[in-house]
């Protein structure tokens, strides 16, 4: 249905019609193949409706990558009124398919029919602009984004295979106080089988110190799905506990960072800090990871024992686009620097699974307007004898 749908999208058809054309078991090859009597007489469209079918399917469709991206980055919601207007919508070009036949993905919007009969009107009831679509787009688009990466990451939607760091003690600690006991997990069973977790799913340290690790770094065997064991501990917790977005707050200044003082938080971006040296012992000092900016500084200090794999010790040196799970322990202003600075207790580090472009709107739309001057001096330059 998906697929069928998203076939229709690439011709300008709305998502109502895609919809009742494929309840009516037709596709686009049928469109392009039946007469409009006989989409009106056995297919149960209206003659408007045939009319349109018909006229669509005519043009350069615009190909499908660029559909799925388009409509995944608006989330499927009109770029202007927000779905308000309707759920319903359409692609858009931006600049007529008619005068363009640019299917490019800068020349194209999702709107709602509402907003895109607005947008094909022209003289002087022209309501919507193409400079208004554009920059109500990318704002839009980096509104989801956002939207989307809080989602992904208050539901622990990370790439498990990537974890780098487990505060182990402090998971299972969270656990006893929210429910009593260590949560089972799918992991669990084979973890106590090896004697990595003891009966009661707590991680036996010592056992893994005195059978199983050869003493470069504490997790140097064969692993048994600890880090999806732990990951999946975290996911109960956030059931239990509100997980709110410290790079957001961190990115709107003093007010917004300080009301996350004592509360549980993730943070998506750039991560810097030093591989410790090896081997790693009881004795090895906390590793520091920090987030530098102009306004604001945040610092992680980590056991660095609790690092789960060798490629998680060497991609802790330098600057990395991290998702950090951790509990803001202060915030506070630095009188030297006029900074804040956050110092936070982490609980889990990985790589996300969706994360957020910072790049502002504004420069955007500035890249829209210097594309449109190349442009023109393109056509300019054509014209010249």
């Amino acid at each position: 249905m998906a697929k069928l749908l998203e076939k229709f999208l690439q011709y300008g058809v709305t998502s109502t019609l895609a919809a009742k054309a494929i309840e009516n078991e037709l596709s686009v090859s049928k469109v392009r193949t039946l007469s409009l009597s006989d989409l009106e007489s056995r297919f149960g469209m209206s003659h408007e409706e045939g009319r349109f079918l018909k006229k669509a399917v005519v043009r350069q469709p615009i190909e499908d990558s660029l559909v799925h991206v388009l409509l995944q980055r608006s989330n499927y919601t009109c770029c202007i009124c927000k779905g308000v207007k309707s759920p319903a919508y359409v692609i858009h070009h931006i600049t007529p398919y008619e005068k363009s036949q640019d299917n490019s993905y800068g020349n194209l919007a999702v709107l709602c029919p509402n907003d895109h009969d607005l947008a094909h009107q022209g003289g002087l009831s022209l309501r919507i602009t193409p400079d208004q679509i554009h920059k109500s787009k990318y704002a839009w688009e980096k509104q989801c984004e956002l939207a989307n990466a809080q989602k992904a990451a208050r539901m622990i939607d990370i790439y498990e295979t990537s974890v780098h760091y487990v505060n182990i003690k402090r998971i299972e600690e969270l656990c006893l106080n929210l429910f009593g006991s260590i949560p089972t997990t799918r992991q669990m069973a084979s973890l106590k089988a090896a004697h990595i977790l003891n009966r009661n799913g707590n991680f036996d340290q010592k056992y893994v110190q005195e059978n199983l690790s050869g003493g470069a770094y504490l997790f140097d065997y064969m692993n048994a799905g600890e880090t999806r064991h732990y990951s999946e501990l975290l996911r109960e917790i956030s059931g239990a506990v509100e997980f709110l977005d410290l790079s957001d707050a961190a990115d709107h200044g003093w007010r917004r960072t300080k009301a996350l003082e004592g509360k549980y938080t993730f943070f998506i971006g750039g991560v810097t800090g030093q591989s410790p040296a090896m081997p790693i012992t009881d004795a090895t000092p906390p590793v520091l990871l920090y987030y530098n900016r102009k306004r604001i500084r945040i610092e992680w200090l980590i056991d660095p024992r609790f690092l789960m794999s060798n490629t998680s010790i060497g991609s802790i040196s330098g600057r990395n686009h991290f998702i950090v799970y951790c509990l803001v322990r202060s915030v506070e202003k630095v009188a030297a620097s006029k900074r804040i600075l956050v110092k936070a207790q982490p609980l889990l580090i990985a790589q996300p699974k969706v994360s957020v472009d910072k790049t502002p709107a504004i420069a955007y739309s500035r890249r829209y307007l210097k594309d449109l001057a190349a442009d023109e001096e393109d056509f300019l330059g054509d014209l010249d004898p």
